[in-house]
């Protein structure tokens, strides 16, 4: 893939680091060439927050750097990029960043990045802030900085940690005018009552389902054996879309009980919910559809990758996974139920 943008990318040792990680995966297959610089507090930061390893998180950007290379490209402005962000911005960083200090070659590409005029956003990632930390954060966004503290937005009802970390990063690729899916836009309040119920075309599904739903991590998948005996299990998947479709991920074995079930009968129900506490914050997906193996070739490997880039661990368990056959769900029909809209709210998508 030709990338035809460059992104510079700074992950300091500040607490979240699963930020500038998950920056780094949503670019991967984007028309965004990311170069990054990680900060040897950062490497602290991930081996004791993520259970990612360094490598494989260098090995997430198109380039990545040594922090003391002050000769790299990305340390002259003659080298165009798009902007910089910082994901988590740690308080040492953001002084460097305020007071010109280009001692390393995270704080060069920022000062590099402002003195060029392009945008440079800092997600300063501490709290409480002191007067010190305040008047560090004036001074910067006097120079051009953006300061992007990651306060979570509550209005999408996020239903885990995951969504939160989404909805943060599409933010911070939206202020950087970078299109993506991660976040939720907000809408309006919507009318007191039940809303009616509305139905239409699957081929909608990206503008109407909340992208936290397809980004939680299990399904309940309910088969049917040869049998006729109804069978349900809990399974991890991964969204993803191709051509205009959209399509669910698992892996399992053709020996478990609905891998036997779906040799026999392709046809199955899933459901997508986040835990809740209240009858008002029910909220989910419904579908039902078709599983199929995915033969080996350039679909497995697509679903694979995302595969990984949602599930790191996977990676460490491939023998595990050369034993299992994935699968990819195709929805014929879906129904959203959302009781924060009204009580019984549903809505419905069918195959066009």
């Amino acid at each position: 893939m030709t990338k035809d943008r460059r992104l510079i990318v700074g992950i300091t040792g500040s607490s979240g680091v699963i930020l500038g990680i998950r920056l780094l995966q949503t670019l991967q297959d984007s028309q965004v060439e990311t170069h990054l610089v990680v900060s040897p507090a950062a490497r602290l930061t991930i081996q004791q927050e993520t259970r990612w390893k360094i490598d494989d998180v260098l090995a997430l950007a198109d380039v990545n750097y040594n922090y003391r290379d002050l000769g790299a490209r990305i340390a002259s402005g003659s080298f165009t990029t798009q902007g910089m962000v910082v994901i988590p911005c740690s308080i040492k960083t953001l002084s460097a960043v305020a007071n010109s200090l280009a001692g390393d070659l995270l704080t060069r590409s920022a000062d590099v990045t402002l003195k060029e005029g392009r945008p440079l956003l800092l997600v300063v990632r501490e709290a409480p802030f002191h007067r010190g930390h305040i008047r560090l954060m004036d001074v910067a966004a006097a120079a051009g900085a953006v300061i992007f503290p990651p306060v979570p937005a509550f209005y999408t009802h996020p239903p885990s940690v995951d969504a939160l970390i989404n909805n943060m990063v599409g933010r911070v690729l939206a202020r950087l005018g970078i299109e993506n899916s991660l976040y939720q836009q907000w809408q309006g309040i919507p009318p007191a009552g039940p809303p009616p119920a509305e139905s239409g075309s699957i081929d909608s599904l990206p503008a109407r389902i909340p992208a936290e739903l397809l980004s939680l991590p299990v399904i309940s998948l309910a088969t049917v054996g040869a049998d006729g005996a109804p069978h349900a299990a809990s399974v991890y998947f991964v969204a993803g879309a191709e051509n205009g479709a959209h399509y669910l991920y698992f892996f399992s074995s053709l020996d478990s009980q609905h891998g036997r079930d779906l040799a026999a009968n392709p046809a199955a129900a899933l459901t997508l919910s986040p835990l809740v506490e209240g009858w008002r914050e029910i909220y989910g997906l419904q579908m039902r559809g078709e599983a199929q193996p995915v033969p080996a070739g350039p679909q497995w490997e697509h679903a694979f990758q995302l595969y990984l880039a949602r599930f790191p661990f996977a990676a460490n368990l491939k023998q595990e996974l050369a034993r299992n056959t994935l699968y990819v769900f195709t929805p014929r029909w879906l129904r959203l139920v959302d009781n924060w809209r009204g009580f019984g709210f549903k809505e419905e998508w069918t195959q066009a």
